[in-house]
């Protein structure tokens, strides 16, 4: 038997409940994420009449550090229990319901407030879901596993995101659903000021998926972890001070985190202010973006499994400077949705061999406290990033007088710094030997036939 057709064959794959479970839940954030920013803005402008930078920095920097500062505490209370689906449902009804008290922030501080009681609570979902599925795919096929989950969540992410962008263009609906309730109507829909309707639909079919989606992750059938000995745990600075793979991994995506993380507020407003983009627009961008990551995700999963996580690592990281670069010369709206293909090709490249790559470096009964200390190791580089990008971005404001530059300045250093620090990657290494090579792979593609057809 041939280790192509054990892995086919023999090796353990995802039920289908996990599949519908991930992807109601990316609908849920496809239906309310890319527009927070927007939001945001929206509200910066309807009350103050400017934007400010360091609030947009600081909304991006609590986004990024309040999902992460607790997921070691989650990662190993499920890895604990050994049963990780609790702490999945809670965390997936209690993030994504809060998401429809948004609707009555009063300032922009409240807002900053109140995402980030928000991802907390979302937080307890990530590293637990990470860990449930985790324990049921096989380690030879994880790769394809992750591909495919991706591709069917990414697609549940793109269908949200585009009834989010069709329903902002329809001014009337909300009004229509409160008469369409008689005297329920303001309710189950209460009254916001105007410019907040638009948001208010898919903040309040978030909720409403989040909760079903919550329930149903409870009939998936997990597999316990058996544990020998004590059910010890190491805490975040032990894991991190132990020399091995997971400390030089997690070390060398500082740099690039940092990097990335700088060009995250000025994104918005490269589409809202400087080229007046629509909610649709914008739902059109991140929706190419989600396109791009399905298209690429399963074969990039199937890639790594082959040739290893290092070489999609290295390609995703290596091309993702482009992006802000891009940004930073938009002049209209095509360069933004050519730069977010391009980001959704980088995302598919890295993103799944990243997780593959921790899954493959971790003990199995330490996952879950793997990905969350790596997330929330990587979540605090990303908070100091986007805040300081958002003071940088402030100080430059107030010295050149243009908000134009200031933002310009800070897109272009996001991208100089991401392409530096793409090349740390090359300092990771490989846990186990794979049968191909990506350069292999390629000469295979170029020249119609499998690499080793010369062994058939």
């Amino acid at each position: 038997m041939t280790e192509e057709t054990f892995v086919t064959i023999e090796e353990p794959k995802l039920p289908a409940k996990a599949f519908v479970v991930g992807a109601l839940t990316q609908f849920a954030l496809g239906l309310h994420a890319p527009f927070l920013q927007t939001y945001l803005v929206d509200m910066q402008t309807n009350l103050y009449g400017t934007l400010n930078f360091t609030q947009l920095g600081a909304f991006r920097s609590v986004g990024n550090v309040a999902p992460t500062v607790l997921q070691p505490a989650w990662g190993a209370a499920s890895d604990r229990a050994g049963h990780a689906k609790a702490f999945v449902a809670f965390g997936t009804m209690m993030g994504l319901t809060f998401v429809y008290l948004f609707l009555w922030a009063a300032t922009p501080i409240d807002m900053i407030l109140m995402y980030a009681i928000q991802s907390i609570l979302f937080s307890i979902q990530i590293p637990t879901w990470l860990s449930l599925i985790g324990g049921l795919m096989g380690e030879k096929n994880r790769g394809d596993q992750l591909g495919k989950l991706g591709m069917i969540t990414n697609v549940a992410s793109l269908v949200a995101t585009m009834i989010s962008g069709i329903l902002a263009g329809i001014p009337g609906i909300l009004p229509l659903l409160r008469s369409s309730f008689g005297d329920f109507g303001l309710v189950i829909f209460p009254s916001v000021e105007s410019w907040r309707e638009t948001y208010y639909i898919p903040f309040f079919l978030t909720a409403v998926i989040g909760i079903l989606s919550s329930l149903l992750s409870l009939s998936i059938k997990e597999k316990p972890l058996k544990h020998d000995g004590p059910k010890r745990f190491p805490p975040m600075l032990k894991l991190l001070s132990r020399p091995g793979d997971f400390r030089r991994f997690s070390f060398v995506a500082v740099f690039f985190s940092f990097a990335m993380s700088m060009a995250w507020p000025y994104f918005i407003v490269v589409q809202r202010e400087w080229l007046g983009n629509s909610i649709l627009e914008i739902a059109i961008a991140s929706a190419l973006m989600t396109t791009s990551t399905v298209i690429f995700t399963i074969p990039f999963g199937r890639l790594s499994d082959r040739v290893g996580r290092k070489p999609l690592i290295l390609l995703g990281r290596g091309f993702l400077f482009l992006v802000p670069i891009m940004y930073a010369f938009a002049w209209n709206v095509w360069i933004v949705y050519a730069a977010n293909i391009l980001a959704g090709f980088c995302t598919a490249s890295a993103f799944n061999a990243i997780t593959a790559y921790i899954y493959d470096i971790a003990p199995a009964t330490e996952r879950g406290s793997h990905i969350a200390v790596f997330n929330t190791f990587t979540g605090l580089v990303y908070l100091l990033g986007s805040l300081l990008a958002g003071l940088l971005g402030q100080l430059l404001l107030v010295v050149f007088s243009s908000e134009y530059l200031a933002v310009f300045l800070m897109l272009i250093l996001s991208g100089i710094l991401r392409f530096v620090a793409s090349f740390f990657y090359l300092l990771i290494r490989e846990p186990r030997q794979y049968s191909s090579t990506i350069w292999r792979e390629f000469r295979s593609l170029i020249q119609g036939r499998r690499h080793d057809a010369d062994l058939v």
